[in-house]
């Protein structure tokens, strides 16, 4: 067989694209495998934790209970070998693929999906487990093959708000995520190595260095180079695509009809082409890896042999190609494709994150009637109790970020917070405006809006539920107050104290053996770890559920296809503008407006 070289970007499309058919029945396989099979499985043998600890739940409170159990132990650590295990074989699937098409072999789904539990089923060996330990870097990483359900796992929203607003963390996390993608790199070189040639993990990386360090940095810069050319050329045929379409649609239908017309079919292609893209972008870096590797390598490729033209193979791949169309669709519009049912409520309450933080000081008066203007359902505030026994909204346990004193809230008295400003470092708009009381809070907020108040403990507080609940009781402003918290024991108590008080329990994640729990009325789950399923098991329990905090139109579309009873945001006027536009996007607003001209009153 003649062979040549070629590693050029040229023979990166190829090799991605060679059988691309074959890819997108496997990307479609592969999810339906997951859902049907493996996250109804992994949600069963995770709900099992709690009982196994003892507990009727686990949260951020008493995770840590399972450490202390043997079966629990056991337990979690097949679930996340399960985990790595399903999240490595697309992996496998996809460098098996690519080195078919840097052979210019055909490969049908049955042989691929075959060659892919051989090579899968022998990762389970001592000198080859380590291949695991980068996986859960890679998740999170820009160099991620995982295009199915884990490719939408992300570092939660609230870290990263609190990263980038940490002057001394913000430079660190950056050169550590520099460092961090140097070294997955390298991990993820050394891949075809370890896949497709055996041997150990360790082996393999020796390797791969020792082919690096031949190329130094060249193929690290060329991933990034070809990865930029593929990410524009998929923009240039969005944008290409949607032009056609809609000037198709306004010839054929007109500019009233045809608004609604290019609505539809742009939020229905919207979901075929994530899909598609996802499953691209995935196998084109794999695909870099490869020919990057083979380059280092010096193996050379076999020269492309010509066939002859044949008009039933032709027809027979063109009906293939409708038919993987037909099938994107389908999944595009069903859950499986990320559109969940409606269950539960449509009305969803939008709840304005410590009072409202995106245009005003967090947990102040000021923005707490932002929040009222902006029609905010519920206003969520943090209290924390003084060294004096003073209440007061305040989130951080020490005033140095929002006041610039650096005073622990325990040691504070409230002769001396009252004169600190809690809105200068905002704007010079909201200089002077104090650290409330949660009773000014409650003044301020009676009849015009609903309060969240999340009880924050610090083991130093005395009595903080009985005076929280003493105020509200002052004001009768119960019906118009619930008690949230991320310690299960306030809430407990605030029930004892107070039965019909709503109380809301608020954790990053929550396992429940499925009955309901007395003491509390709702859950608030942070988005990552939100899920329809969990939303609807605790609707059956009659029990409502908020989701935090979500700033960007990911997490906002993610809770609102996840039909949650309250939306938890800094911004309550972007929250309300997805949910007015169900899910919609302001960039098809815009271009619906650009092409076909405004609706009268817009």
């Amino acid at each position: 067989m003649r062979t040549q070289r070629n590693y050029g970007l040229g023979a990166v499309f190829d090799v991605a694209l060679r059988n691309w058919d074959t890819l997108f029945i496997f990307e479609i396989v592969y999810r339906l495998f997951g859902f049907i099979v493996w996250l109804p499985l992994q949600r069963y043998l995770l709900s099992l934790l709690p009982a196994l600890v003892g507990e009727t739940y686990l949260g951020q409170d008493n995770f840590a209970l399972v450490f202390r159990y043997p079966a629990a132990i056991i337990l979690l650590v097949s679930v996340l070998m399960m985990t790595g295990l399903f999240i490595f074989y697309e992996i496998i699937t996809l460098f098996i693929y690519c080195e078919k098409g840097w052979k210019r072999e055909r490969v049908k789904i049955i042989v691929l999906l075959k060659e892919t539990a051989g090579k899968a089923a022998g990762l389970f060996v001592p000198k080859r487990l380590p291949v695991f330990l980068l996986l859960p870097a890679v998740m999170f990483s820009a160099f991620s093959f995982i295009s199915g359900y884990m490719g939408g796992i992300s570092v939660p929203e609230f870290i990263l708000e609190y990263i980038f607003q940490d002057k001394l963390l913000l430079p660190l996390f950056i050169g550590g995520t520099i460092f961090l993608h140097f070294v997955l790199f390298r991990y993820l070189f050394c891949l075809p190595e370890f896949l497709l040639e055996g041997g150990s993990f360790g082996k393999a990386w020796r390797q791969s260095l020792a082919l690096l360090k031949k190329n130094r940095f060249s193929p690290l810069w060329k991933t990034i180079f070809y990865f930029l050319i593929f990410s524009l050329s998929a923009f240039v045929a969005a944008a290409g695509g949607i032009l056609l379409l809609a000037a198709g649609i306004r010839g054929a239908a007109g500019i009233e009809a045809g608004r609604g017309v290019f609505r539809l079919y742009f939020t229905s292609l919207r979901g075929v082409w994530s899909i598609v893209i996802g499953a691209l972008a995935s196998v084109f870096l794999c695909a870099c890896i490869v020919v990057l590797y083979h380059r280092a390598g010096g193996s050379l490729r076999p020269e492309k042999t010509k066939r002859k033209w044949n008009i039933g193979r032709s027809l027979l791949r063109a009906a293939s190609s409708f038919g993987i169309l037909v099938i994107l669709i389908f999944f595009s519009e069903s859950e499986i494709g990320g559109n969940i049912p409606g269950w539960g409520s449509n009305q969803i309450q939008v709840i304005a994150h410590r009072a409202g933080a995106a245009f005003a000081p967090e947990n102040t008066e000021a923005a707490l009637k932002c929040a009222i203007q902006d029609q905010a359902s519920v206003a969520e505030i943090d209290v924390q109790q003084l060294k004096d026994g003073t209440l007061v909204v305040m989130h951080d346990t020490n005033f140095k970020r929002t006041t610039g004193k650096n005073l622990d809230v325990w040691d504070a008295d409230y002769a001396v917070i009252r004169d600190l400003d809690a809105g200068g470092h905002i704007s010079a708009d909201y200089r002077g405006e104090p650290v409330p009381t949660l009773e000014s809070m409650l003044l301020a907020a009676k009849g015009h809006i609903r309060l969240m108040i999340e009880l924050k403990s610090t083991g130093r507080e005395q009595g903080l539920e009985e005076q929280t609940l003493s105020l509200i009781n002052k004001y009768g402003m119960q019906d118009q107050c619930m008690i949230a918290s991320m310690d299960m024991e306030i809430l407990k108590r605030v029930k004892s104290l107070e039965p019909d008080v709503q109380t809301v329990y608020i954790s990053v994640l929550l396992l429940t053996q499925g009955q309901a729990l007395k003491e509390i009325d709702a859950y608030s789950v942070e988005t990552t770890s939100l899920s329809a399923e969990l939303v609807y098991q605790a609707h059956l329990q009659g029990k409502q559920v908020y989701a935090w905090t979500a700033n960007s139109e990911r997490s906002i579309n993610k809770i609102l296809r996840c039909h949650t009873d309250g939306l938890v945001t800094d911004n309550v006027l972007l929250a309300q503008y997805y949910i007015e536009e169900k899910q919609g996007d302001l960039f098809l607003r815009e271009f619906t407006n650009w092409f076909f001209g405004p609706l009268s009153g817009e």
